[in-house]
């Protein structure tokens, strides 16, 4: 399956954060099911994301879980970008089989 640079370039991005998120949300080809499949899983990511820096500035066991949640949303970033950078729509642990766009 052929697949434009700029799909690549959107479904990278969408693992880089909510600024990158926009940005791969703009560029996308809005035809592309490669892009559009790594936007969702990313949104869920940078939703995720921010759930652990709001936890983080509380103390205690709220402090710990949201570091935990914080590794484990930057390992599946970059278990993400290996499926996106190789054009594979695998879905990522945990998070696979949610949808939110």
């Amino acid at each position: 399956m052929y697949t434009e640079k700029k799909d690549k370039f959107a479904a990278v991005f969408s693992y880089l954060g909510w600024i990158f998120w926009i940005v791969a949300f703009v560029i996308r080809n809005r035809d592309d099911r490669l892009s559009h499949y790594h936007l969702n899983q990313g949104l869920i990511l940078a939703v995720a994301g921010t759930a652990a820096s709001i936890l983080s500035r509380m103390h205690g066991i709220f402090g710990t879980a949201a570091g935990l949640l914080g590794v484990g949303v930057a390992l599946l970033s970059v278990v993400g970008i290996i499926h996106a950078l190789t054009g594979s729509e695998e879905p990522l642990p945990i998070i696979g089989g949610m949808q939110l766009i």
